[in-house]
């Protein structure tokens, strides 16, 4: 379809223009506004995949917190061309250009540490470096131009210098004029007391009447004739020399401009191009804009033909309206021929400009109004049949004018072109993914009903076996009976609700629509007994099928309400599980600040009795009775059991009297997990296996543990002890705890060694303390055995056994 009017109108009946229109309305500068309405098609698969790319990517960069930079700015080409040609630029030109070259540096530098992100948009970009690299001129322009377009006094030293001298002249003269006016000697003739300007020389305002008694130059007379504007032949040389002073910095200045204009001149090609990269820049962020607008998604794009588009709506009505329903549209790859029958207003035709519009924005790079995970083929060429196209200028009747058309389009798809350009035959085409979009609107009407289905139908197999994509609305039934039984065809409709009698727009794929002709006709106003003339005149067979149309379209329906009923429970159900979730989590980790405030406290309080603790052990070092470390013990023993009450959830507990052989326990003074291996009832200790280690423990050192409880439950309750805290409750340690080795000691390092286990001993609650101080000379031993006569911790001691290390061995038993 290389004819361009046959393209032409196919944009024009999908009102393409239109859509340009908008677009280039969302345009920050008039040469992105431009690019807009002349935006270019893509054909080539990878290069409408770019231009999808540069879209997304612009739409992503308008959504963070530092957004990309508004792409406003003038249109200087034709400065920019004069200035080639060696014209000298106006300053305002020139202040444009700097402003163009200030969004050209910030554009790049916004884009240099997002190559990743932005990889499309960069590309797209790339003449603006030209422009970047060149910054040095915009320094040149901003030194001698000002935001106001004046060319500023500090530009250079002499302009400076004449600036200075024609101000001081002007000066002058405002003191020679204000001596005039206060002068006795011009007071009869002044007309008013003031001064002013005329062809940019200094006058006083003379009554008509008196010129002639003031010598001077008349410059100008008032619209009433009774003031003269008159240069004093005393103010004349002054004037004069104010004037060649204008001269000189008018002179400068042009020598400035000259200057900077043959500076632009020299990179006038970089400037060009850096204003075709921002007016692209806009172009883009004007689609970006655009696809926002009208809810667009990113869109899968493909060579196969394949459609599914998800959620589609018409994106000028979304831009109208507020609510409009959407449609899914889904041809696969064998699909060759949709059918989309159903009542008149109920959608068709909008459904054939959504498919030739979004065939249109996607070569253009614009996103689609449809929702997430859609797919779009891409449509090289696009034919679209829509309306009327009569034309009695040439004396087509619209049956003449459709048929016209259809020889045309053909006779183009009959001799598709290559990708070289070559003619090839039509059996070729067949072969290959469809190349064009065929949308055609009521095929083959306004004449005979059963010749015009049957040369649709035989249209319709030609558009097929020539290997076209082709979307055709229809109230014939042929093509509904068509496109049920042939391979590679389709049926679909618009539905018509029966209840309302009005149609819904909803689209409905694999099924054929009734025209419902009499019921929108009598919703409409018609006589009700034409009406049911009507009926009693169609044909039997044709009113069955109408309602068995209807009752099919009213199944789908309620199918569809279900579906959407039960995806509607599943996302409740779905949100109720998450919402459930999310309480149970922030419940426990509620639980778990609590356990940690606990924790922080019980440390708090723990840390205090420590202080006591250390207080009663340095008065026992000088008081040593026993009295005072029962007292001790007493008071951490109380600590210990509010401890346990606090950190313990009563439903991991089990009374140490229900403990037996075999159940889990925890030692509370190791914090670690172990196995009872004998029952605690009725004796003051057991023996514990703790990992491969097996010791002797209190039954009051003791937790009994709920079946399934862990051991990190146990210690996330339990928390990490304090550095140097030392156990509070009346547990044994480890054997090594009850062993204390003085030999090769001094008899005084070794009573301090000895005064310290028995504390600890006396604290933990250990039955017995095993000394080991060996033979020598028997003074070490003696030593130690004097102290423990005395000690208010020792309730005997004795030599050991052979077995224990005989008399090198003091075994202590504690009381």
């Amino acid at each position: 379809m290389s004819d361009l009017s046959l393209l032409q109108r196919s944009a024009a009946v999908l009102e393409w223009d239109r859509v340009l229109e908008v677009l280039a309305g969302h345009a920050r500068s008039s040469m992105g506004a431009e690019r807009c309405r002349a935006l270019p098609l893509e054909t080539d698969l990878e290069a409408a995949r770019t231009r999808l790319q540069e879209t997304a990517e612009m739409v992503a960069l308008r959504e963070v917190d530092v957004p990309f930079p508004s792409l406003s700015f003038p249109d200087l080409r034709e400065a920019l061309g004069r200035a080639s040609k060696g014209a000298t630029l106006e300053p305002h030109e020139l202040r444009d250009l700097s402003i163009v070259m200030g969004l050209a540096e910030e554009v790049t530098r916004y884009l240099r540490p997002r190559r990743q992100q932005a990889a499309a948009l960069c590309v797209a970009a790339a003449p603006l470096e030209a422009v970047y690299e060149v910054s040095s001129i915009k320094e040149h322009i901003d030194r001698c131009v000002d935001p106001e377009s004046n060319i500023r006094e500090s530009a250079t030293a002499e302009l400076r210098r004449l600036t200075h001298h024609a101000h001081d002249l002007k000066q002058t003269m405002r003191q020679r004029l204000e001596v005039i006016l206060a002068s006795r000697r011009y007071a009869d003739v002044l007309q008013e007391q003031y001064f002013a300007q005329r062809e940019g020389r200094y006058v006083i305002l003379v009554k008509a009447e008196m010129r002639g008694k003031v010598p001077g130059i008349v410059h100008d007379v008032s619209a009433s004739g009774a003031t003269v504007f008159l240069e004093p032949r005393e103010l004349v040389e002054l004037n004069n020399s104010i004037k060649v002073a204008e001269l000189e910095v008018e002179r400068e200045v042009k020598r400035i401009l000259q200057e900077l204009s043959s500076l632009v001149a020299g990179h006038a090609a970089a400037f060009l191009d850096g204003l075709e990269g921002l007016a692209c820049l806009d172009c883009i962020a004007a689609k970006a804009s655009f696809s926002q607008a009208v809810r667009g998604q990113p869109v899968e794009l493909n060579s196969s033909g394949r459609i599914a588009l998800r959620q589609a709506r018409h994106p000028l009505l979304v831009l109208t309206r507020e609510k409009v329903v959407a449609n899914d549209i889904v041809l696969d790859e064998s699909v060759r021929v949709l059918v989309i029958s159903g009542p008149n207003t109920g959608g068709k035709t909008v459904t054939l400009k959504i498919l030739g519009l979004f065939a249109l924005m996607v070569r253009a790079g614009l996103q689609p109004s449809c929702g997430p995970d859609s797919e779009m083929a891409l449509f090289p060429e696009l034919y679209a049949d829509i309306g009327d196209p009569q034309d009695l200028a040439k004396d087509l009747s619209s049956f003449s004018a459709h048929m016209t058309q259809m020889i045309r389009l053909l006779e183009e798809a009959s001799s598709p072109r290559s990708s070289d350009g070559q003619r090839t035959g039509a059996s070729e085409s067949v072969l290959q993914p469809p190349k064009a979009l065929i949308l055609l609107d009521e095929l083959v009407t306004s004449t005979d009903p059963a010749e015009g289905a049957a040369l649709a139908e035989a249209l319709l197999i030609r558009l097929s076996s020539l290997g076209l994509k082709v979307v055709v609305t229809t109230h014939y039934n042929q093509l509904k009976a068509l496109a049920q039984t042939r391979p590679g065809f389709m049926n679909a409709s618009v539905e018509f609700d029966v209840s309302r009698l009005a149609p819904t727009y909803r689209l409905l794929m694999g099924l054929p629509g009734g025209s419902s002709a009499i019921e929108i006709a009598g919703r409409l106003g018609m006589d009700q007994e034409i009406l049911e003339d009507a009926l009693q005149r169609l044909r039997r067979e044709d009113r069955g099928l109408e309602r068995l149309l209807g009752d099919l379209q009213e199944k789908q329906r309620r199918l569809d309400d279900d579906l959407a009923r039960i995806a509607a429970l599943k996302a409740d159900a779905e949100r109720s599980a998450r919402e459930a979730a999310e309480i149970t989590e922030r419940l426990r980790l509620a639980e778990r600040e609590d356990r940690k405030s606990v924790k922080k406290k019980l440390t708090e309080e723990l840390l205090n009795a420590r202080a006591q603790v250390q207080s009663i052990m340095e008065g026992l070092k000088h008081e040593r009775t026993l009295h005072k470390a029962k007292e001790a013990k007493q008071r951490l023993a109380e600590i210990d059991t509010k401890a346990r009450d606090r950190l313990v959830k009563p439903a991991e507990m089990v009374p140490i009297e229900r403990v037996k052989a075999g159940d889990r326990v925890e030692v509370v003074s190791l914090g670690a997990v172990g196995t009872v291996l004998e029952s605690p009832q009725g004796k003051k200790r057991v023996r514990v296996r703790v990992g491969e280690a097996e010791i002797s423990v209190p039954v009051s050192g003791l937790i009994g543990l709920a079946a399934g409880v862990s051991e990190e439950t146990v210690r996330g309750a339990r928390g990490t002890r304090p550095a140097g805290l030392p156990r509070l409750t009346s547990s044994v340690e480890p054997e090594t705890s009850t062993v204390l080795d003085v030999r090769g000691k001094a008899a005084d390092d070794a009573l301090e060694l000895t005064v310290a286990a028995l504390d600890k001993a006396a604290l933990a609650g250990v039955p017995f303390l095993r000394i080991i101080h060996g033979h020598g000379t028997g003074r070490l031993k003696a030593a130690l055995r004097d102290y423990l006569k005395g000690s208010p911790y020792v309730a005997a001691f004795r030599a050991g056994e052979r077995s224990e290390g005989g008399d090198g061995v003091t075994i202590v038993e504690l009381k």
